[in-house]
């Protein structure tokens, strides 16, 4: 029987806080070039310029912005997800000095003061551009940012922008992330490049006389760089059923989340269905601008290793979690116990071979994170618990 992830853990929290953020949900299909505002919650400035972006979709009929050919720039892309992208003028020769297009959106709620951010997009350069560019980027506030009309620049410094590599990729979406610590005004993003053409690191494919430059723009998300890795709760399943793991999938963080079964990696993704025949462990790995956590579910099977679940019942580790050492108990006492310490992706940290009813585990060399307690008994049933050190 496979219940719903929301109705099984109750209402989930949005975590990437950019609405619309992969330009899925639309008001209408857009009917021609320059109607970026056909997509829910994104548009030009609200406080002015911007030029006129587009909206590709896959539900256009003609030739000039569908999915993945838009022939008005004789281009091919599939979306980074989804059927529909944006796509802005970052640069260009044809007309005046620091032509600029610029896309906003809405944010869920207005960033809180002091908390840092993640934020990450994807970019796709168009297919027979004659240049390219390095700081495409976002800058967050409050909806004050414009921009002259209709495509000027628009003289902010965005708090996150590319900085590495040239965007020159027609193939591929290129990720461009970073982080900053909020102001608590922040309730709008808007894409672009803040840079003038002389600060835009521009590259050239040839020679051409005159060249412009524009962008596919996909997948969008604005996360709190502390939110924690979540698994889920243990639970027991009968033999054939599923049960879900994790949090619900989303934009913004299905890409920072590794899924491990035994040291094995099985999916990247925010959550999902498994549907395991064995009592399993599954080891979250989440990293959101470079900080990672982890997390783990256990999941058994009813009737299937029950001396591990009996095993289970007569062991305690307390506290957990502990920053300087903590106490693993036993109900009865113990002779020729295996007690091996693993870090999430199995590495082995200590062996002690244990007889009595209590050991003293010291932090020692641990770092902060999420370790495994595996307990083989002498008659060789194996346990495994979780201790999180702090």
């Amino acid at each position: 029987m496979c219940l719903s992830p929301f109705l099984s853990e109750g209402a989930f929290a949005q975590v990437n806080l950019v609405k619309n953020p992969s330009f899925e949900n639309i008001y209408h299909c857009p009917n021609g070039p320059g109607e970026i505002d056909s997509a829910v919650n994104w548009r030009t400035p609200v406080n002015g310029g911007g030029g006129s972006p587009e909206l590709y979709s896959s539900c256009y009929t003609g030739v000039d912005i569908g999915v993945p050919i838009n022939n008005s720039h004789q281009s091919f892309q599939q979306p980074h997800f989804g059927n529909n992208y944006a796509g802005i003028d970052v640069i260009s020769s044809y007309q005046i000095n620091n032509w600029r297009e610029y896309i906003q959106g809405d944010l869920i709620d207005t960033l809180i003061t002091g908390k840092t951010y993640c934020v990450t997009f994807y970019a796709s350069l168009l297919n027979f551009m004659g240049a390219f560019i390095k700081p495409l980027g976002v800058y967050l506030d409050n909806g004050a940012i414009s921009a002259p009309a209709p495509h000027g620049l628009a003289p902010y410094t965005p708090q996150v922008y590319n900085t590495g590599q040239q965007l020159s990729d027609t193939l591929n979406w290129m990720k461009i992330e970073g982080s900053f610590t909020a102001n608590g005004t922040e309730r709008y993003i808007t894409i672009g490049n803040f840079f003038t053409d002389a600060a835009s690191d521009i590259g050239f494919v040839g020679t051409p006389a005159h060249w412009y430059s524009y962008y596919y723009i996909d997948d969008v998300s604005v996360i709190d760089v502390s939110t924690q890795a979540y698994a889920g709760r243990d639970s027991t399943i009968a033999l054939g059923d599923s049960v879900f793991v994790g949090r619900p999938p989303e934009v913004g963080l299905n890409e920072d989340c590794i899924w491990y079964v035994n040291n094995v990696p099985i999916d990247t993704v925010a959550g999902m269905w498994v549907k395991p025949t064995v009592p399993t462990t599954y080891v979250l790995q989440q990293t959101i601008c470079g900080t990672t956590t982890y997390d783990s579910i256990k999941v058994n099977i009813e009737g299937v290793g029950i001396n591990e679940l009996i095993m289970d019942n007569y062991i305690t580790i307390s506290p957990n979690p502990f920053t300087s050492q903590t106490t693993i108990s036993f109900s009865e006492p113990q002779k020729n116990t295996t007690i091996k310490i693993m870090d999430v992706v199995g590495k082995e940290i200590k062996t002690v071979l244990f007889s009595g009813k209590s050991l003293i585990l010291e932090k020692g060399e641990m770092q902060s994170g999420v370790y495994f307690v595996q307990i083989t008994d002498e008659k060789k049933n194996v346990v495994n618990k979780k201790v999180v050190v702090e």
